[in-house]
């Protein structure tokens, strides 16, 4: 008797755990429609930042990342379904941003960007020729963007901002998945073996004459090597020249303070475009400033920054008020003096004080001419916080290596026109 209710229990017990694993099956195909179309898993979202202006979206990232123009953004719902996907039109790196390159063939390169200029890259960014020159240390380094898998950096993202609804109600997803049209379905044929005929005599051999076999640099080969054309000895000019090396005067002057507080003028740039006056910048004590990017007519060149950020120009570090007296006409002026550090420039703190008409810093200004046969001469400018940066002429790059302001001469290494082709050159003023 107890064996029979023991019988039983188990299949009890047996009948149980099906019908348990049948219900978990039909939740799971019932709970498909769920799931995202294309069959990926979106990972967490990035930290960011949203800017809508003008029907152009806007993200600056507080973590790297390597988002690139032509991938995807997908706007998710809160039950995880996409609502839509938004393709990225373009990014931007900050000057002198650390970078980290992948590369097709494997490997990766890491340094900062070379360029005095923001790097901007849009949908066709792939094509372009003009290749991202990376600063590793005292040299530089060349990369096709056309070898260029991703890049990975703090970059800004743009994309076309949607009109019928606000981004910020819902979560964005970076997570790339694979296209599946871009697979090659080809790969997956066998290769079928095909009978050789053999009554079809196409062998270029006797049956009986063995082949003549060479070996040619460690392989196996029925010919000889052709003797190469010769190439042509003559090299021609290096294509660049120093044209100028001088000292520049500091282009901020103090004009005006009130109370503590000093006001700078900047000489390089207008109030507006139609204006012939200089804008003014108050700075406040102790605090760094750096160059406004996207300054509009009206607002100041210089804004507020923190000691951390890579872009800061310059900090007002003292400030005073003080009467002297005029040994010429015996009288008491006032006198605005300023302790300012210039951090691009480096080196020690300088004096700037409302009689000084021109100061000079040591922001050196360096002009070099580059002419080439069959191409339109072009001139280019820079200063000694600018060394590393490359220039484009033709099929060949030319990249200042180092700066020596005492013997007033640069470094100049010339790539091209062949692929292998390198030449360094000390340039000096004639």
């Amino acid at each position: 008797m107890v064996n029979k209710l023991k019988d039983h229990y188990e299949k009890l017990i047996f009948l149980i755990v099906i019908c348990m694993l049948g219900g978990l099956a039909l939740a799971v195909i019932f709970d498909d429609e769920n799931l995202v179309s294309n069959g990926a898993y979106f990972e967490e979202s990035l930290p960011y930042e949203i800017d809508n202006s003008d029907g152009k979206g806007k993200l600056s990232f507080f973590a790297k990342h390597s988002l690139m123009p032509g991938q995807i953004i997908s706007v998710l719902e809160e039950n995880g379904s996409v609502k839509d996907k938004i393709v990225i039109q373009e990014i931007v790196f900050k000057r002198r941003a650390t970078i980290e390159i992948a590369l097709k063939n494997g490997k990766r390169e890491e340094g900062q960007i070379a360029s005095q200029d923001e790097l901007r890259l849009g949908l066709e960014w792939k094509k372009l020729k003009q290749p991202i020159t990376l600063s590793q240390g005292r040299s530089n380094q060349n990369i096709s963007l056309g070898d260029v898998k991703w890049i990975r950096s703090d970059q800004r993202v743009f994309f076309d901002a949607p009109v019928s609804y606000d981004l910020e109600d819902f979560t964005l997803s970076f997570y790339q998945s694979k296209n599946p049209k871009e697979l090659n379905n080809e790969i997956i044929d066998r290769i079928k073996w095909e009978e050789s005929n053999f009554e079809d005599n196409d062998t270029i051999y006797d049956l009986f004459t063995p082949p003549v076999i060479y070996l040619v640099d460690g392989s196996l080969t029925t010919s000889l090597p052709e003797d190469p054309i010769p190439e042509s000895t003559e090299q021609e000019p290096f294509g660049m020249e120093l044209t100028r090396f001088s000292n520049e005067a500091y282009p901020y002057r103090l004009v005006s303070w009130i109370g503590e507080t000093p006001y700078f003028e900047d000489t390089m740039v207008k109030r507006s475009p139609t204006s012939s006056e200089n804008v003014r910048n108050r700075l406040e004590i102790g605090i760094p400033y750096k160059k406004f990017i996207e300054r509009k007519p009206g607002q100041p060149s210089l804004i507020q920054t923190t000691e951390e950020d890579d872009e800061k120009q310059l900090t007002i570090e003292k400030f005073v008020v003080q009467q002297y007296r005029d040994k010429t006409t015996g009288g008491l002026k006032t006198i605005g003096r300023a302790l300012v550090k210039d951090h691009k420039l480096g080196g020690d703190s300088f004096e700037i004080n409302n009689q000084m008409t021109e100061v000079f810093a040591g922001n050196v200004k360096i002009e070099v001419r580059l002419t080439l046969e069959n191409l339109e001469g072009k001139t280019f400018s820079f200063t000694t916080e600018d060394e590393g940066i490359s220039f484009d002429f033709g099929d060949r790059v030319f990249s200042v290596v180092k700066i020596d302001e005492l013997e007033k001469n640069i470094l100049v290494r010339k790539k091209g026109p062949g692929q292998d082709e390198q030449t360094d050159k000390l340039l000096k003023l004639p």
